[in-house]
Formats: structure tokens, C-alpha cells, sequence
């Protein structure tokens, strides 16, 4: 019995450790012109769903987008480091480049240590180049947002919606916003009565 007990233990301790990974989501985030700091003249829109594996380094993304009318996509990157409202220089090149006035773009990249530290400071931002605007048409601040749940929600007649940009305000560049229904003709009123400072 002892015997079996020992070479028990001694399979155990032979196992490989596997270190646990920590997963930061940032989930549909805006992709928007007036992330810009050079705003281009542009209805384009869209959204970044990013997950990192801190083990791995692996950073997988999922990326949507729809530019201006005529505008044809030339180029996409990941920039960094630069907070909203500021620009940087390219850290990663997308591995499958965007094309045409709209569409859907999925990976992974795998980054530096160094780089770790800036993507989860909110510091790096996805940029999609354009005939329009060869500086970015359309941009995505990646923010972080899994150490909270934050998804929008509706309390006692009022509407919190999560990480409302807002390019070129000075201080602080994000909020969480607060709508209070009125209702009105339409039935479908909202006013904003409140902004949280989010980072």
C-alpha cells in the first residue's frame, strides 16, 4: 500500500504546472472618426472586441467596420502608446489588412512584454487607414474592461451607459454617462443628467 502511495505522489509531482491565465476583455468598444485627433469628415463607425491572455501574450480581436460612402480601407494597425486625444507610432501591423468600404477582421498577435504594460494602461488604440483619411479614418481606444462588469444599465427611470468617449475635452476623456427617460412625444425621450468620470 505504501509502495502505491509513493509512486502516486511521485506522478503527481511529475505533472507539468500550469500557470493560470488572466484574460483582459475590452467588448465592443466604438470605432469612430472623432476618436481621431484630426477628425476626418466621416459617417464611418464600427466596433473592437479584443481579448488578451496574459500568459500567452496572445491578444485575439475582432473587428468590424463600415467607412464613409466611396472611402476604400488601405491599411490597419495597432498603435501606441497614446492615451485618447493623442497619437502614436504603429506597434503592430494588423496580419490581414482590411479592404473596401466595409467588413470584418479576426486574429491574433502575440506581444512584448513592454507592450503588455501600455495595452493595459489603455494607452495603445486600433487605427483603419482610408482613401479618405491616410491618417486613420476610423480609430478604437482600447480600454480594458474586464476588472468590472460594465455593460449598460437602466435603474429607477435612468439609462448608465458605460465609456462614452469624448475626443479633445481636456482632463479626463471617458465617462460613463447618464440618461434620464422623459419620455416625450415619441415615447423614447432620453436627457443627460449626469457624467462619471471613467479614466
Amino acid at each position: 500500500m505504501r509502495k502505491i502511495a509513493t509512486l502516486i505522489a511521485a506522478a503527481a509531482l511529475a505533472l507539468p504546472v500550469c500557470a493560470l491565465a488572466e484574460v483582459f476583455a475590452h467588448v465592443a468598444l466604438p470605432l469612430t472618426p472623432t476618436q481621431e485627433p484630426s477628425a476626418p469628415n466621416s459617417t464611418g463607425y464600427g466596433s473592437v472586441t479584443a481579448l488578451y491572455d496574459s500568459t500567452s501574450k496572445g491578444l485575439l480581436y475582432s473587428i468590424v467596420y463600415q467607412l464613409n460612402p466611396a472611402a476604400t480601407a488601405t491599411n490597419a494597425h495597432i498603435h501606441g502608446p497614446a492615451l485618447l486625444g493623442a497619437n502614436a507610432g504603429v506597434q503592430i501591423g494588423l496580419p490581414v489588412l482590411p479592404t473596401g468600404n466595409a467588413g470584418k477582421l479576426t486574429g491574433t498577435v502575440t506581444l512584448k512584454a513592454a507592450q503588455e504594460v501600455d495595452l493595459l494602461a489603455g494607452k495603445w488604440y486600433l487605427n483603419i487607414h482610408s482613401t479618405l483619411a491616410a491618417g486613420g479614418e476610423l480609430r478604437a481606444q482600447l480600454i480594458e474592461n474586464s476588472t468590472t462588469l460594465r455593460l449598460p444599465k437602466f435603474v429607477g427611470g435612468k439609462l448608465t451607459v458605460p465609456v462614452v468617449l469624448v475626443p479633445g475635452h481636456a482632463g479626463t476623456a471617458s465617462y460613463d454617462a447618464e440618461l434620464t427617460y422623459t419620455g416625450g412625444s415619441s415615447g423614447y425621450a432620453f436627457e443627460l443628467t449626469d457624467a462619471h468620470p471613467f479614466r
